[in-house]
């Protein structure tokens, strides 16, 4: 047979195959609960033995992320025994017991989740917010904050019962789920006006209009740096301290909202990570240290030189809208900034907050071929979602560019598009 005909008949082979896999991933994405392109794991560990890597229970492999697979996110009823149970690679927590900083994690608590079902070893990672303080952690004072007496009006005076038939009592709404009431009345649900106290520390910046609780930061400040890094009382060498193999940074986008009246906004972001990374390592030999959301930044070598992976929230779908999908702008930007993370060997980790089947296998399709490492759950991240497993087989690029719902291939990053900022809530 001739050279050309040996190379046209593996041309056919291969057009053939790439049309077989795309069938495939189509009619499993129409049918959402098909098992050819994802499948809900309740719980059990990845079909494929070679997912995860059997590393001693009692220190990670050299490559640290390199054979991460999988990763869940929840801030909010965590369950170590759940969390024990579950196949995940890597876990993303709180160091207390819903925020509350007079229950820390136990020791044997941390350590039964390090352990996998199978009897490998998972990475668990202590969430700490490095761009906003926080009122339900160990460092804040309550005298930071001066909070306005809310008038109370008197009730009026009861008018004796008139004849005629009773009054009807008015009706008194089942609390929801949480034991809140469903529609408290307007002076109940009403939140005192408060502000920051004229003695509060210089870096200490205004309560978020969307977030209860979470103020603003002058991050560069070294008085805010030092509650977070430094000593061993500080947030981070506590965490580490606890035995986590590790810390997840949140708010590093926050240097975008001081852009404006802090032209080195984005530098001191960078400088602040480097410097948490060699405090935490200088603790802990081989800490991880894994930031969220500002993507710019990883145009930064020393920035991706500096920590283990990226995680981004609100990827494909959810910013601004929720459930909606992403501008492609937006998506090509973020794109952009994360391959520098990729060509460096740095895991990328994504989070969506979506809760329907079809939507969840077009977005898991997307992420994998990318080669990302998807999580799907609830924004709230109170519960530990099932592990999602895709299985398509071999991928190409050009046919995630096929699927409906999905992103073509990613361009330069232009001009940086400001997301819009969501952080978990807190109850």
């Amino acid at each position: 047979m001739s050279t050309r005909k040996v190379f046209q008949r593996l041309g056919q082979k291969m057009v053939l195959r790439a049309g077989h896999v795309l069938v495939s991933l189509m009619l499993a994405i129409a049918t959402a609960t098909s098992t050819a392109v994802i499948s809900l794991a309740q719980g059990k560990p990845p079909r494929d033995a070679n997912a995860t890597a059997a590393v001693a229970a009692d220190a990670l492999s050299p490559n640290r992320l390199a054979n991460i697979k999988s990763w869940a996110y929840q801030l909010q009823n965590a369950d170590s025994s759940e969390i024990a149970r579950s196949p995940y690679d890597l876990i993303v927590i709180d160091h207390t017991k819903n925020g509350d900083p007079k229950r820390t994690l136990r020791p044997a608590e941390l350590a039964r989740m390090k352990k996998k079902p199978d009897g490998s070893r998972r990475i668990v990672l202590a969430y700490v917010s490095i761009g906003e303080a926080e009122d339900y952690r160990f460092y804040w004072d309550e005298k930071w904050i001066e909070t306005a007496t809310p008038d109370v009006p008197e009730p009026p005076p009861l008018a004796a019962p008139a004849a005629g038939p009773a009054t009807p009592v008015p009706k008194v709404e089942a609390p929801a789920p949480g034991g809140v009431t469903a529609n408290p009345p307007a002076e109940q649900s009403a939140k005192p006006d408060r502000w920051v106290s004229p003695t509060a520390p210089a870096w200490l910046g205004d309560e978020s209009e969307t977030w209860s609780g979470n103020f603003a930061v002058k991050y560069w400040d070294r008085g805010w740096q030092d509650l977070i890094i430094g000593s061993p009382g500080s947030f981070v060498e506590r965490v580490l301290a606890l035995g986590f193999d590790g810390v997840y940074l949140d708010r590093v986008d926050a240097y975008y909202e001081h852009i404006d009246d802090h032209p080195n906004a984005a530098e001191d972001m960078v400088d602040f990570v480097i410097r948490l990374a060699e405090a935490a390592r200088k603790a802990k030999p081989g800490a991880l240290v894994v930031p969220q959301n500002g993507e710019e930044l990883l145009t930064r070598p020393a920035y991706v030189a500096a920590i283990d992976a990226i995680a981004k929230e609100d990827l494909l779908y959810g910013s601004p809208v929720e459930g909606q999908l992403n501008s492609t702008a937006q998506l090509s930007n973020s794109l952009g900034w994360l391959e520098n993370a990729t060509v460096a060997d740095r895991p990328v980790l994504v989070v969506e907050y979506l809760d329907q089947p079809p939507v969840i296998a077009v977005a898991a399709a997307d992420l994998v071929v990318r080669g990302f490492i998807p999580y799907f759950g609830r924004r709230a991240l109170d519960t530990l979602a099932g592990p999602w497993q895709v299985a398509i087989g071999n991928p190409a690029t050009a046919i995630a560019t096929s699927v409906p719902g999905v992103s073509q291939k990613p361009q330069p990053a232009r001009d940086p598009i400001k997301p819009k900022t969501k952080k978990k809530k807190r109850t």
